[in-house]
């Protein structure tokens, strides 16, 4: 008589390996904008609207979705990709323009800002995002807090599932 030996192979859970994939999954969405076919940016002008300048007030002012914008003609029908934030300052006078961006500006990642400086006094800085509404909020400097915790949660769970 032969005896027969049998090996078993220990998988994690179930309900394991689906948390790891929802995560991931969840994580790929938020590091993949450009996959999104339209964005919302707030769009105003405080040289017309005081509530458009800084501290901004983003529960009475207009959203626009920016691919329903009129086309401009000098951008071959190229749609917003991004939001912008425009402070303008002239002498002593600031003004604070919110609106759709077409044109990424080369070796900037969508999420920190440029100044500008001109004649008479004219100072401009720009700054980009690409989430929907992300024109309301100050400069920002890097990646957000809650996306950083979150690839590092991920990258423990797959760690603790590989090994």
């Amino acid at each position: 008589m032969t005896a027969t030996r049998t090996t078993t192979t220990t998988w994690p859970s179930g309900s394991l390996v689906l948390t790891a994939a929802v995560l991931l999954g969840a994580l790929a969405c938020l590091l993949d904008s450009r996959g999104v076919d339209a964005i919302i940016c707030y769009d105003c002008n405080s040289e017309y609207d005081p509530r458009c300048g800084d501290p901004f007030d983003p529960y009475t002012l207009g959203q626009i979705d920016c691919n329903e914008r009129q086309a401009l003609d000098h951008l071959s029908g190229a749609n917003a990709t991004l939001c912008r934030k425009l402070v303008q300052r002239i002498g002593t006078k600031i003004r604070v323009v919110r609106t759709c961006g077409y044109i990424e500006e080369a070796g900037r990642d969508g999420g920190l800002c440029a100044s500008r400086s001109g004649t008479h006094d004219v100072n401009v800085q720009y700054c980009s995002c690409k989430g929907n509404l992300c024109n309301a909020a100050p400069a920002r400097l890097g990646a957000p807090l809650p996306l950083l915790l979150a690839t590092g949660a991920a990258t423990v769970l797959v760690a603790r599932l590989l090994l």
